[in-house]
């Protein structure tokens, strides 16, 4: 008795709703196709000024005074390029020899669209940085890349050296994903 029950609802939970097509008396004509969803519109070239994309992200300065950082970015402007975008963060370093602050403009380039799965990215602008013993501006690079990890954010990994090479941090996090969306 127990392992017909067990079959039975096996079968019943196992079988799709049958599917039927509609008839359609030959007197009365068909019904046009219910309308789709519009699509989104993508980003499209030249000057646009907004908030494109935000992150926050944490990590360690590795190669100087070993701090943990955390930081955020905020895209605010597109340059020509899609790819191309005019990116501010701040970064606050905690540890020794003291905290540190790191403020930057960089120009970024992103090799593929808001959309892709994953999205390579580098970039280079000037920063001032302040821990209490320097205290000056100097060249910044980033190289890093996006992961998709729903529609509208992503992971992020990022390699962001200050002073040149002389502070480099990596750094963890997630950012939006919306400029193309």
């Amino acid at each position: 008795m127990r392992a017909r029950n067990l079959l039975l609802f096996a079968s019943l939970s196992a079988a799709s709703p049958a599917a039927g097509q509609e008839f359609i008396p030959p007197d009365r004509p068909p019904q046009p196709p219910p309308p789709q969803a519009p699509q989104p519109q993508r980003a499209g070239t030249g000057f646009i000024v907004g908030v494109l994309a935000f992150s926050t992200r944490a990590g360690a300065q590795v190669n100087a005074d070993n701090q943990v950082v955390l930081g955020s970015t905020i895209d605010i402007a597109q340059l020509g390029a899609p790819g191309f975008r005019l990116r501010p963060s701040f970064e606050v370093g905690f540890g020794r020899p003291d905290n540190s602050l790191a403020i930057n403009v960089e120009g970024v380039y992103r090799f593929q669209d808001d959309d892709a799965q994953a999205i390579p990215y580098i970039g280079a602008g000037v920063g001032y940085y302040d821990d209490n013993r320097v205290k000056r501006g100097w060249p910044t690079f980033v190289f890093g890349f996006e992961l998709a990890y729903s529609r509208t954010t992503s992971w992020l990994i990022e390699l962001h050296a200050l002073d040149g090479v002389d502070r480099t941090r990596v750094l963890i996090g997630l950012a939006t994903r919306g400029a193309s969306r």
